[in-house]
């Protein structure tokens, strides 16, 4: 059994329980902590109090189809998301994370030994990508703390996401906040609310952005 099948989700209690499995225990703790100091370290940057459920997890990585296309998900985290787009199917060649945190990314590294883990962030996605011998990406999922930058970071930031998307990509973000987070008449970008979940804490928002001018 991986690390990751260390905790189990109860549906009635709301709460994480662990079952049988000392060494994934020890694992699913050793995450718990590695988030927690990286929340005390830069509570801005981490901008979560715990990482994703399992039903926000399981909502993004329902939104990444079939076929060859790549995957990218930054700000991986502890790889809550990550488990959850692998358990739905998603080959492990298709998936590229990047995490800003150097022992976030020694964890994920441990955690998911058959994927590529880099470190850095939104801005070193494109180079990132060139790196790995991957143009263009199908789907983009976004983890960072994008309602707690300033206006301008925010169009920078999702500016430089689009870019390493595919014409007809999709990039997936999550967020805290009610309201759409971007300003998608300014960057020419369709948004669509995918739901609500309200069994994360905090309850979250998951949404679609799409470029306006793509077809279908």
């Amino acid at each position: 059994m991986r690390s990751y099948d260390a905790w189990i989700h109860h549906s009635e209690a709301g709460v994480l329980l662990p079952i049988l499995n000392p060494m994934g225990l020890i694992a699913g703790a050793r995450g718990v902590l590695l988030f927690n100091r990286s929340l005390l370290k830069s509570p801005l940057a981490v901008g979560a109090l715990v990482p994703s459920s399992p039903q926000l997890s399981r909502l993004i990585a329902s939104q990444v189809g079939g076929g060859s296309a790549h995957v990218l998900e930054i700000g991986a985290g502890t790889g809550s998301i990550t488990d959850a787009l692998l358990r739905r199917g998603l080959p492990a060649s298709r998936l590229l994370l990047i995490e800003r945190d150097p022992a976030l990314v020694t964890h994920l590294r441990k955690r998911f030994p058959h994927l590529r883990v880099r470190c850095g962030d939104a801005a070193h996605a494109e180079a990132i990508l060139r790196e790995e011998g991957i143009p263009r990406v199908q789907t983009l999922i976004s983890s960072l703390p994008i309602c707690n930058m300033s206006g301008d970071d925010r169009i920078s930031i999702v500016r430089r996401m689009m870019k390493v998307l595919a014409a007809n990509g999709q990039l997936v973000q999550f967020t805290y906040a009610a309201n759409c987070p971007f300003p998608t008449a300014l960057l020419g970008l369709r948004a669509e609310r995918l739901g609500r979940v309200w069994m994360n804490i905090p309850p979250a928002v998951v949404w679609r952005f799409t470029r306006r001018s793509q077809v279908g």
